[in-house]
């Protein structure tokens, strides 16, 4: 028997080489009847088990809503997910007993679970942990590509044949690509027809399943076609080729063909028996194929049940490649799409607190027609699925610009995506928490032509993880022409509002405007400049013009020109030129009124001192102590009185007084 070696990394038991096969790691029997007289075969497990930790998404039918899925959550026999382990073999074995919260923090798909001896597990689907303890590590790298755990460890991803790889590391590759989850491209798809002794899935033939799942040109409606056309043809769902059994038991199981393949157990119908026959059927596929699992077969393989054998109607795994159905759901549209979608990642689209009641998407409740209903997925589903990523759009409160912190437009459904003329088909309203919140125009036409609930209104739905991962939604609003809804976004009071709604067009759209408090529009007023707005030219203008006439300011000091001309303003101060001149225009007297040119204002009474400093008028002469009598005709040529002389000098004389220069240097 291989041994298994361990190695501590930190605080995790990391198990390094050959994975044991499960029934190679389990040593000693029990066997005994349970109440529904089915034989449990019960195994102790003798040495450390790795496998991979799933989460399984279980719908119930409404029996008083003919078909459509049960509120979960009301009673005690009708829990709404669980938490299992699956072996490499593929067997899934639900958990009991394990220490509280040793799932919290775990992501279904994505960690490796360290099983400890003396854990029992059961043919009936459980693993009786015992309270001990469960290690986890995660499986794959971080989304920055930097790797971690276990089966990370000289992991080549490429799919070539001829490169050699452990069996651990081929059935981690095989988990990977399982794991991934992929939005986009093909992929392949196995329906199982589980046969027993005493009964059989029983509402198709191989033919009629195959048209049911993949459309061969006479399903119009189906898992392949409708998830096609939500896309926009970038999620193909194609059949797992055609396969010839390994070993032929002889029993009724056939090869591969068509995708579809009959599986027959040695089990009797019986109510809860589903997880038993599950475990059986995936242990027989790997004998008579020569596989280690299923999913080596096809991405998705449907297990499709006879009825009687489950308590709900169909459930998946999450990040996984199982789903198992009850008889007529593994051929009901709305059943194919909600649990491949769950294998996807996708959560339940919820309406409050009332699971599966969002009705504008497949996530929400399913319904019992083979055909129908036609629709998509709501809008945080369709932020998920990433199909609509090039006429999607985010609007972030937090954002100082008004091009990112508010919209106002036209928003189409996500049934005109291919329509060229549509442009915003989803918006997310981002908050700095991971719980978001989406909204989309709910076009009630095309592939979303069935939608049952908000046809044509626009639509507000939460979901947590960033709306990029598992996370249940929950529908906030519906909203028509003139409606609106209000959020605390981000801090901010954000609110959107339905100004006007057109189905008369093609593509139809909603005029739609999400902003902080239903301000009224996304455009945001400039606040005043302080400066003025336009610049100053580089250059003077040819001709420059003042608003009124300029003064020159008398000069302060006396002039040394050696030709001294008539000046046109006497200065302050007497000239030093020997030769003066007279003054431009003398006065006989005193003018009662100013002149026509600029002089000093004149005052009533002599001032006794001249102004402190230089009034804006410009004076017609030096300023003198005593009032002047009318100039002289000519210069005196002898030094001016003490007093005022009878009549005024015609020119003035050579050397100024003192009385004048001190004057003239106060002023």
């Amino acid at each position: 028997m291989p041994s298994s070696t361990h190695r501590i990394i930190g605080c995790a038991v990391l198990l390094i080489g050959s994975i044991l096969r499960a029934d190679a790691a389990l040593r000693g029997k029990d066997t005994f009847v349970d109440q529904n007289d089915n034989v449990i075969h019960r195994r102790v497990l003798k040495e450390s088990q790795l496998g991979v930790y799933l989460v399984k998404d279980i719908e119930y039918e409404d029996r008083v809503g003919l078909g459509t899925r049960r509120q979960l959550g009301q009673t005690s026999d009708r829990p709404k997910r669980t938490a299992n382990i699956q072996l490499p073999d593929g067997t899934t074995y639900e958990v009991k007993n394990a220490q509280a919260g040793w799932a919290n923090n775990l992501k279904s798909g994505k960690f490796n679970v360290h099983i400890p001896p003396g854990a029992v597990v059961s043919s009936d689907g459980t693993i009786d942990i015992k309270g001990m303890k469960l290690d986890a590590s995660q499986i794959f790298g971080n989304r920055n590509g930097n790797r971690g755990g276990v089966f990370d460890r000289s992991l080549h991803e490429e799919v070539d044949a001829n490169i050699e790889r452990t069996p651990e590391q081929q059935r981690n590759l095989a988990a990977l690509q399982s794991s991934r989850a992929l939005q986009s491209g093909t992929r392949t798809v196995l329906a199982v027809r589980v046969l027993l002794n005493d009964g059989q899935y029983s509402f198709a033939d191989q033919t009629g399943l195959s048209n049911d799942v993949f459309g061969n040109g006479v399903d119009t409606s189906n898992l392949k076609s409708q998830y096609a056309a939500c896309s926009a043809n970038k999620l193909i769902f194609d059949k797992a080729p055609n396969r010839s059994m390994t070993s032929n038991p002889n029993d009724g199981t056939t090869a591969i063909s068509n995708g579809v393949v009959d599986i027959k157990v040695n089990l009797a119908v019986a109510p809860g028996s589903d997880s038993a026959i599950r475990n059986a059927v995936t242990t027989k596929i790997n004998s008579v194929f020569g596989v280690t699992s299923p999913n080596q077969l096809a991405n998705h393989v449907m297990y499709c049940l006879p009825s009687g054998t489950m308590n709900g109607i169909a459930y998946a795994y999450i990040n996984s490649w199982n789903s198992v159905y009850s008889n007529q759901w593994c051929n009901y549209v709305s059943g194919q799409m909600h649990e491949i979608g769950h294998n996807l990642g996708y959560a339940h689209s919820n309406e409050g607190v009332t699971t599966y009641a969002d009705q504008t998407g497949m996530m929400g409740y399913s319904y019992g027609q083979d055909d129908g209903p036609t629709m998509c997925f709501n809008a945080a589903k369709s932020w998920q699925t990433q199909w609509y990523v090039s006429k999607s759009t985010t609007v972030d409160p937090s954002a100082s610009s008004s091009a990112q912190n508010c919209f106002e437009g036209k928003l189409y459904g996500v049934a005109d995506f291919s329509n060229a003329a549509s442009t915003v088909v989803l918006i997310k309203i981002d908050d700095a928490s991971a719980t978001d919140y989406f909204v989309t125009f709910n076009r009630q036409t095309g592939i979303n032509s069935g939608t049952k609930e908000a046809g044509n209104l626009v639509t507000v739905t939460t979901a947590g993880n960033e709306g990029t991962s598992y996370a249940e939604s929950s529908l906030l609003a519906k909203l028509g022409a003139g409606g609106s809804w209000s959020g605390t976004i981000d801090g901010k009071t954000m609110v959107v509002n339905v100004l006007s709604i057109t189905t008369s067009s093609s593509p139809g759209y909603a005029s739609v405007r999400i902003s902080e408090n239903g301000r009224s529009s996304c455009v945001v007023t400039n606040a005043p400049t302080r400066l003025p707005t336009t610049p100053p030219s580089s250059s003077p203008t040819s001709t420059p013009t003042t608003a009124s006439p300029t003064t020159e300011l008398p000069t302060l000091s006396p002039s040394v020109s050696e030709s001294p001309t008539m000046s046109q303003y006497p200065t302050l101060s007497p000239s030093l030129s020997e030769s003066p001149t007279m003054s431009q225009y003398p006065t006989e007297i005193p003018s009662e009124s100013p002149s026509t040119h600029p002089t000093m204002a004149p005052t009533r009474q002599p001032t006794n001192l001249p102004t402190p400093k230089p009034t804006t008028a410009i004076p017609t002469r030096p300023p003198t102590r005593p009032p002047t009598r009318p100039p002289t005709v000519k210069p005196t040529t002898r030094r001016p009185t003490s007093k005022p002389t009878q009549k005024p000098t015609v020119m003035p004389t050579v050397n100024p007084t003192t009385t004048n220069t001190a004057a003239a240097k106060r002023d």
